[in-house]
């Protein structure tokens, strides 16, 4: 997906060390790890949703179908 190559790893780090503190690094990688989780959260539930929305309509479907073949 990303195309990278171990130098422009190593200047991305160096950009990033430069930038943010030291100190702070690991908090900022706590908070990633939050942001990333509930991203991957949100992104479940949706999937979830929609798979839920799909199978309901499969369902309403099956009931129309079996409702006008019981009025025949």
């Amino acid at each position: 997906m990303f195309d990278f190559s171990f130098s422009e790893f190593v200047l991305c780090v160096i950009v990033f060390v430069i930038f943010v503190n030291p100190k702070k690094i690991p908090e900022f990688g706590r908070m990633l790890g939050r942001v990333l989780k509930k991203t991957n959260t949100l992104f479940f539930d949706v999937k979830e949703e929609i798979y839920r929305e799909e199978t309901f309509k499969k369902l309403k479907k099956i009931e129309k179908e079996i409702f006008s073949k019981n009025e025949k």
